[in-house]
């Protein structure tokens, strides 16, 4: 009979946790009441009111509910998409990212995979030219979630042969294909007959000798230039010993102009190579896509599957499209080789030079690594680089050393002027060896 009371007070306690379970259930949660009133004012066509009723919700729980913040921002790019203001859209979901990076990975994969659906879709507001830089920032989004949250519900929903992701590649590719500038790295790969293993690559390498043919006028006189100046240097510290401030800088534009040097030659010369380099950066980033069929020794082999990480991306680049941290390290030290070579004016200038090369090859390390630059683009640098050492060795290093070796033309601060044409013999001012008779002169009568 005891038994009786202990069971019916288990029902009786189990009946009450049920009683609270649906009354809780019931009961409004804390997001809902959060957003109620954004809500309805959403709902009444209220659309700014709305739109500053989460921009409010965002900053009174950003530093303290990651939950109620990122719905706040789900919700206001869907706003703002209604709105058609496409770029705070996108960059919303870009805040979403970053807040819940290393914290709420699926929320992240679901903002850039939104980001992108909606930047490729055909709802995305603007002009061709908008619409065409929006499928742009979709394969950044999309790539970006495949390479880093790619064990994501949301990254699923963009995978396969026959994917999302790969009608987003494909729109791409077909719509590059129409500029000149990928016709010409496209003709070069078809040249070598489109094979993976080295068509692409060598592409690339047959790109940067022909770039290096093109610009090697503009190249030697940019290297003379740097030869004279390094030749005036010993000129201009004997200046600095007399004189200083602005008369210094007025003696040494002089010397220049004394010894037909051109200080500025190397500067005009290297910004001429500018747009050029430009125009071939533009036919990279256009080719980028197809580059993923292309690979190169170890980028693409079996060792890329299994290589470890570095900075949430794998060590070895499974395609030309993809990054790949050795490759990337060999293009540094090339970087640093380069501007090693260049000639400085003194010691202590090189010293400082030489640092600057150190601490720029590093940055670009660090830079290329966490934006993620394809291979292609880092092994044509790569050998541009090598090309420029070669070049450098050829018309600076040879060149100073044999001057040095021969003794080369000597400098002056006042070189010697030019000799004065003869002059035509006049009447001479010297007594002669036998001086002329005077006679004497007669008295007039």
């Amino acid at each position: 009979m005891r038994f009786v009371p202990r069971v019916i007070g288990w029902w009786a306690a189990a009946a009450l946790c049920l009683a609270m379970g649906m009354a809780w259930a019931q009961t409004p949660s804390q997001d809902v009441g959060a957003f109620a009133k954004a809500s309805a004012l959403a709902e009444a066509g209220k659309t700014q009111d709305a739109l500053a009723e989460y921009a409010r919700i965002i900053k009174e729980h950003q530093k303290t509910d990651l939950t109620v913040t990122t719905q706040a921002r789900f919700a206001k790019a869907d706003l703002l998409k209604k709105l058609k203001s496409q770029q705070e859209a996108l960059n919303e979901y870009g805040e979403i990212v970053n807040e819940n990076k290393g914290r709420d990975v699926e929320n992240a994969a679901e903002a850039l995979y939104r980001g992108g659906a909606y930047a490729s879709g055909p709802e995305f507001p603007g002009t061709i030219t908008q619409k065409n830089q929006a499928l742009d920032t979709a394969y950044q989004l999309w790539r970006q979630l495949r390479d880093e949250y790619g064990a994501t519900a949301s990254a699923r929903k963009i995978q396969g042969e026959t994917g999302p992701m790969q009608a987003l590649m494909d729109r791409i590719d077909r719509r590059n294909s129409k500029d000149w500038k990928y016709q010409i790295i496209d003709t070069l790969v078809r040249m070598s007959g489109k094979q993976p293993a080295y068509s692409y690559a060598g592409a690339l390498i047959i790109l940067a000798v022909l770039v290096k043919l093109l610009m090697l006028p503009l190249t030697k006189k940019q290297y003379a230039s740097m030869r004279e100046m390094q030749r005036m240097q010993p000129l201009v510290k004997e200046l600095g010993k007399k004189f200083k401030g602005a008369e210094l800088n007025q003696k040494t534009m002089e010397l220049y102009k004394v010894h037909k040097v051109n200080p500025f030659a190397g500067c005009v010369t290297g910004l001429l190579q500018v747009p050029f380099l430009l125009l071939i950066f533009n036919a990279i980033r256009e080719y980028e896509i197809a580059f993923a069929k292309g690979t190169f020794l170890w980028i693409g082999s079996p060792l890329a599957d299994s290589a470890p990480g570095i900075l949430g991306q794998p060590m070895l680049g499974f395609n030309l499209a993809s990054p790949d941290v050795p490759l990337l390290s060999l293009y540094v030290i090339t970087n640093y080789v380069t501007m090693r070579m260049t000639p400085a004016s003194d010691p202590q200038q090189q010293q400082q030079q030489n640092t600057m090369a150190l601490f720029t090859s590093l940055l670009f390390f660090w830079m290329f690594l966490s934006y993620k630059w394809s291979s292609a683009f880092v092994l044509y640098w790569l050998a541009l680089n090598i090309l420029s050492i070669w070049q450098q060795y050829e018309l600076i290093y040879k060149p100073t050393k044999l001057a040095a070796a021969t003794g080369g033309p000597q400098l002056s601060l006042s070189p010697s002027p030019a000799k004065a044409a003869p002059e035509t013999p006049g009447p001479s001012l010297t007594p002669t060896s036998s001086p002329t008779r005077v006679r004497p002169r007669r008295k007039k009568r």
